[in-house]
C-alpha cells in the first residue's frame, strides 16, 4: 500500500494497524512505467517511502514520484494509543 500506515507494536506479536494516510495525486505526480516500446506500460502512483518523527508527534512524509511533501499528526483514538 503506499502513503503511511501507523501500527500499535505494543505487543510485538500481535501489531495492530491504527491509522493509515495515502497522499491524493497531484499534477506533479509522476507517471511510473515498466517495459519498452509497444509493451511500455505507465500508471500515476504514489510512492512514499521517507518517513521522519519528531519530538512533537509529527510524522513527515515525501513521495518519491513528486506528489510533494506532508506533515501528519495521529489523532482521536490513534493518539490516546487506544
Amino acid at each position: 500500500m503506499p502513503g503511511l500506515r501507523a501500527l500499535d507494536i505494543r505487543d510485538p506479536y500481535n501489531p495492530k494497524e491504527i491509522a493509515y494516510y495515502i497522499p491524493a495525486i497531484t499534477d506533479n505526480t509522476d507517471k511510473r512505467c515498466v517495459g519498452q516500446g509497444a509493451d511500455q506500460k505507465c500508471k500515476v502512483a504514489i510512492q512514499t517511502n521517507n518517513v521522519e518523527v519528531d519530538d512533537r508527534g509529527y510524522i513527515y512524509i515525501v513521495d518519491r514520484a513528486n506528489t510533494g511533501m506532508h506533515i501528519l499528526e495521529l489523532t482521536g483514538d490513534a493518539r490516546r494509543g487506544r
